[in-house]
This record gives C-alpha cells, structure tokens and sequence, in this order.
C-alpha cells in the first residue's frame, strides 16, 4: 500500500471519528436520558423546549410579515412572482384535466391580494385581549397532560394518543371565534392563527423526533448511552406520535409490537430513500443530478444546474408533484426561507380571497403540502451538520424553519 492510499485511508477514519463524537456531544448537548432505578432508559426529554405557549408574538409576527410583504409586492411584477413560485416547483399557469384554475394559482392570487389589506384595521379588529388569553390559558392546561419537553415515553405505547387533548382546545377556540369576529376576512386570520399555533406546537416534537432518527441511524446506541432495544422502543415511540388520534386500529398495532413497530417504518423509509438516490445517480433519473451524495435517510447533497443543492428524499416539492423538496440552496441561501413567508402569508391572505370555501380548503392543503412535512423531516439536517461541525448550516436550517416555537 503506497504513502498516500494510508494517508487517505487515515485521513477518512479520522474524519468519520470526528462525526461519531461531534454526534454525540449534540446528541447529550440536546437530549436528557431520563433512567429508572434499574438504569433502564424510559423517557427521552429536549433539554431546551418551548413549554409555555405564547400567541401574542405569533399574531405580531403576522402582522408584520403582512406589513413588509406590501412592500416588497409593490415593487414586485406578476411575471417575477410567478418566477419566484415557479423556481420553487408551483406552476401557477397549470389547470387541471377540465381547465379550471389549480390551487397553484389561487395560492397566487392570495399573495398578490396582500396588497390590497389593510392590515391595521384587520389586526386592530383581530385584538380581543381576553379571548387570546383564554385561548392560551386553556392550550397551556392541556399541554400539562402531555409535557412539552418529552420527546420519547419507552414504556408507554399509547403515550402520545392523548394529543387529541390539545385538539379539543383547538375546536373550542374555533367555535369561540365565530361569536366573536363578525367580519370573515378577520375571522379568517383568527382562524388560521388558531390552527396554526397548534400545527407549531406539534412541529416542535416533530422536528426534535426527525433530529433524534438521523442519531440513532449515524451513531451506535451504546455511543449514546443506550442499548439497542432502547432505541428500538424509542424509535416506536417516535412513530406513535405520528398516529392519528382517531386511528384506533394503528396504535394497537402500535401497542402489539412495541419493540419493531417503530424501527419497521423508519427502516421502509431509508430502504425508499435508497432506492431514490441510486435513481438520481442512475442514467434515466428524471432530475439533471450529479454528484449525488446521501446526507442521512432524509436529505442528499446534489449538484443540479451547476449548483449545489439539498434535496428531500421522502418529499415532492407539493401534493400535485412528483419532483423532490428543495431543502437548501448554497447558491441562494434565503431562496427556502423567503419562499416559506410567502407561505405563511398567502395562508393568511387567502382568507381575503371571494372564492367557495371548498376551493379554499383545497388551497390551504396545497400550501401546507409545500412546508410543513418539509419542515419536520430537515430536524435530521440539524443533526447531520452538528456531526460535520458546521454551524453556520445549522443556523441557516433553524432560520428556515418559519416556526418561532422551535428552540435552537
């Protein structure tokens, strides 16, 4: 073997024993392994998590976000923002098979009419100090049933089927604001701001849960103070939280086989993310990619038009396309996280919006279909770049994430 293959060689295990410790030292920076008297891991709790939830700063952030998107729109062609929509895979000029107008281009439309708010009299309306309170009063009793904080219960299988508490909250509040706001357009935001701070409240487990997997598939359970059957119960408790509510059926399979039923779908997952890289690298993959690297079972590195990109393994760019997420552009670092404001706010315009509430509620599921699984799932990319040392990336992936109950 000449000088240089053994350097080579060298150089690769140092650089993959940096990763494990890097891993592990974010791994203990952000997890705490909650241990019974027989030392046996049960509970897996975020050391920094957001435990109390406020609404105040979110319906300000809103209002600000509306205020400094006029701005911009004013400035801004019909033929740009198309543009902008299009380079984030929504083709605003695509109907469907009878020639109606797709969600792309109501999604469009409600961004556009942001112009055309006014934004003061909406939130000077939206102010009703004690409904608010209440709200968040009733959100944070109900959270006590299910601690923030805890990202993964070992022992018990059924754990995070008491979420639906939550959700009754949500359906009160929605109820409450009906008697409250008799202007729709107001109605409308209060709605979305109800829903939304839910979604976020669940996003943040989300996100800590997809940050936990890319661990557990990178580094050895013992690494991590854990033994195998640890993080398989743990993994099972990951897929639990993803249970619907109202899905009785799947938490018994749940509950039926505790040990493999996390580990079961997470490895499905990785086996369809394999299967997609080695397509992106084949000769007939539908994407110009080269230089196609797999980050972790959620995300590869990719070179796509002369530049290099993140891409989604396991998302398309929205419910209506078959192409991959975007994730990160190195060429344009803001790309990602400019376009999920415009997200976030065509929610909210949409709204303002003269069209049958069916069509909305088609809208509103293509725009969620854009982010928020997206989201989610790029709590892996954290990890993985906390395992490479590069904390400019992570803090480039947290200020993405349109989610401000997200703890860094």
């Amino acid at each position: 073997m000449s000088r240089l293959s053994l350097f080579v060689i060298l150089a690769l295990i140092s650089l993959a024993a940096f990763a494990q410790e890097a891993s592990v030292e974010g791994f203990n920076d952000r997890f705490n392994l909650v241990r019974n008297e027989e030392g046996k891991v049960t509970v897996i709790k975020l050391k920094r998590a957001t435990r109390f939830f406020t609404i105040r700063p979110f319906i300000e952030q809103i209002k600000n976000d509306l205020l400094g998107e006029q701005a911009k729109l004013a400035k801004m062609s019909d033929s740009d923002l198309d543009e902008m929509l299009l380079e984030m895979g929504v083709n605003v000029n695509a109907v469907d098979e009878e020639g109606n107008s797709s969600q792309a281009q109501h999604f469009r439309d409600s961004v556009r009419n942001v112009i055309n708010i006014d934004v003061e009299a909406s939130f000077t309306e939206l102010d009703q100090k004690d409904f608010w309170e209440e709200f968040q009063r009733r959100l944070n009793e109900a959270l006590l049933f299910l601690d923030p904080s805890v990202v993964a219960n070992l022992e018990d299988s059924r754990f995070f089927y008491k979420k639906a508490v939550t959700h009754k909250v949500v359906v009160w509040a929605l109820e409450q604001a009906k008697k409250r706001f008799s202007n729709v357009p107001v109605l409308n935001i209060a709605s979305f701001v109800i829903v939304r701070v839910h979604d976020m409240m669940l996003e943040q487990r989300h996100f800590a849960h997809n940050m936990l997997l890319h661990y557990f598939e990178t580094v050895k359970e013992t690494k991590l103070g854990m033994t195998k059957l640890e993080v398989d119960r743990a993994v099972s408790s990951i897929y639990e939280y993803r249970i619907d509510p109202t899905n009785i059926f799947e938490s018994n399979n749940a509950a039926a086989d505790w040990a493999n039923y996390g580990m079961n779908r997470f490895f499905s997952m990785v086996r369809t993310g394999n299967m997609t890289v080695n397509e992106w690298k084949g000769p007939f993959a539908p994407m110009t990619f080269s230089d196609v690297k797999k980050l972790n079972f959620g995300f590869a590195s990719v070179t796509h038009d002369g530049v290099r990109k993140i891409y989604h393994l396991n998302h398309s760019a929205h419910m209506l396309s078959g192409k991959p997420a975007l994730a990160y552009d190195y060429s344009k670092p803001q790309r990602v996280k400019r376009f999920r404001a415009l997200l976030n706010i065509g929610g909210v315009a949409l709204g303002f919006l003269k069209i049958p509430a069916g069509v909305k509620n088609a809208v509103d599921n293509f725009i969620k279909s854009l982010y928020v699984q997206q989201v989610r799932t790029e709590g892996a990319l954290i990890g993985y770049f906390e395992s490479t040392g590069d904390t400019a990336m992570m803090k480039s992936i947290y200020a993405q994430r349109s989610n401000l109950y997200i703890v860094e």
